[in-house]
């Protein structure tokens, strides 16, 4: 009867043990896909500001993006 206890204890404590793991595992789950999340967005925001520029092919206009771009 006293084993049976035991038993139940342990089979909660396990359950409970599990429980964390796995919301610490979600957890650093949730935490990369936000940090991939934010590259991807700071690489579209790039990118649209890449195809804003007028450069007609003129090399100073090009070197004057890449000038004010290295500022930021």
């Amino acid at each position: 009867m006293i084993f049976g206890r035991i038993k139940l204890y342990l089979a909660a404590a396990g359950a409970f043990v599990v429980a964390l793991l796995s919301a610490y595992l979600r957890g650093r789950s949730d935490k990369g896909e936000a940090v991939e999340r934010e590259r991807l967005e700071d690489y579209v925001e790039t990118r649209k500001r890449m195809d804003e520029v007028d450069t007609d092919d003129d090399p100073d206009v090009l070197r004057d993006w890449l000038r004010d771009r290295g500022k930021q």
